[in-house]
């Protein structure tokens, strides 16, 4: 039936490594993420927030009550995440709050557990192993990232006997392509083309849906919501970002360390290398923003942050609120 046109869904586990054979050349393929940010608010119904969310992508200046409003949002977002059912479930019971968390929480941990099962399924058992391991590290070593941004992945101490990246390299390839880690590579060099100053052992790895990230290191719900988890929540802002760039279609991700400075992310707009400072409170001091803007003079700096929308006509740096990452990576 040449006419007829077929819609199917399924994950990347079961598509990419199944031994199965394959249409070749009769599919064309579109990649679905967790929901975004702004998705979540359109889930939520809220006209008034969703409102405010769009009337933030068009003006220089946001009021402080508006971008409370939106800030409460980021923090139930970030104890969602983006799967649809944590969102539908969390949604359908918010007139007990206590109960909407908690059933959030338990498909949560569901869903990981199910992935677990689906690692032995399409990878072996032996493979399945190292797989775990490997997934369940990472939000260890994001956790452990108390000042600064995200540092480097480590290979050690993850699989017994085992401590370089082609040990560890299989594992997180696979992950990867299963479309359940996140990778940004680290450049030692702000340059075009990006590719030609990173290396293949030195990245960083993160979730690819914050809200199983919460759920991984077994954070409750109301410390998630209430930011109450020290000053290591830096990562949790980092993830986030990285997950809202992923889902508009930004395939590579990169980020910048060179001597003691480092950059989170890099955009490459029109040929424009524009450094992307992430910031999860209100406290915006950018020692390495300064530095790279005074080695490599971009033609704009972005930091997302905990404050209002700041744009300053005629300055180089621009301020955003975190939950508009997703609106501004393409932004000149």
């Amino acid at each position: 039936m040449p006419n007829l046109a077929l819609c199917c869904a399924g994950s990347l586990i079961g598509v990419k490594m199944s031994s199965g054979s394959f249409p070749v050349g009769k599919v064309n393929f579109l990649n679905l993420y967790p929901m975004t940010f702004e998705e979540f608010l359109i889930a939520t119904n809220d006209k008034i927030n969703i409102d405010l969310f769009h009337t933030a992508l068009t003006c220089d200046r946001q009021s402080d009550i508006a971008h409370a409003k939106l800030w409460d949002k980021l923090k139930e977002y970030y104890m969602t995440g983006g799967m649809p059912k944590v969102v539908s479930s969390y949604l359908s019971n918010r007139e007990s709050w206590l109960e909407a968390m908690n059933t959030a929480r338990t498909i949560q941990q569901e869903l990981i557990e199910g992935y677990f099962k689906d690692f032995a399924k399409h990878s072996g058992k032996i493979n399945s192993l190292h797989i775990v391991s490997v997934l369940e590290n990472i939000p260890i070593q994001l956790s452990k990232n108390i000042e600064g941004s995200v540092k480097r992945y480590r290979f050690k101490k993850v699989l017994s006997h085992k401590k370089s990246f082609s040990d560890l390299q299989g594992p997180i390839d696979w992950l990867i392509k299963a479309g359940l880690i996140i990778k940004v590579k680290i450049c030692n060099r702000a340059e075009l083309p990006l590719e030609s100053f990173c290396k293949n052992n030195i990245f960083k790895l993160f979730l690819f849906d914050i809200g199983l990230l919460g759920a991984m290191l077994d954070l409750p719900p109301k410390t998630i919501i209430s930011q109450n988890f020290g000053i290591t929540k830096g990562y949790f802002a980092e993830n986030y970002v990285a997950q809202e760039f992923l889902s508009v279609g930004i395939s590579k991700l990169y980020s910048w360390s060179e001597r003691n400075s480092e950059i989170e992310f890099l955009r490459v707009v029109d040929e424009n290398i524009i450094p992307v400072e992430v910031k999860s409170g209100t406290r915006t001091q950018a020692k390495s923003l300064g530095q790279f803007i005074n080695k490599y003079s971009p033609e704009k700096a972005i930091t997302l942050t905990g404050k209002p929308l700041n744009k300053t006509p005629g300055l180089t740096i621009h301020n955003y609120p975190l939950y508009l990452a997703g609106k501004i990576c393409n932004q000149t």
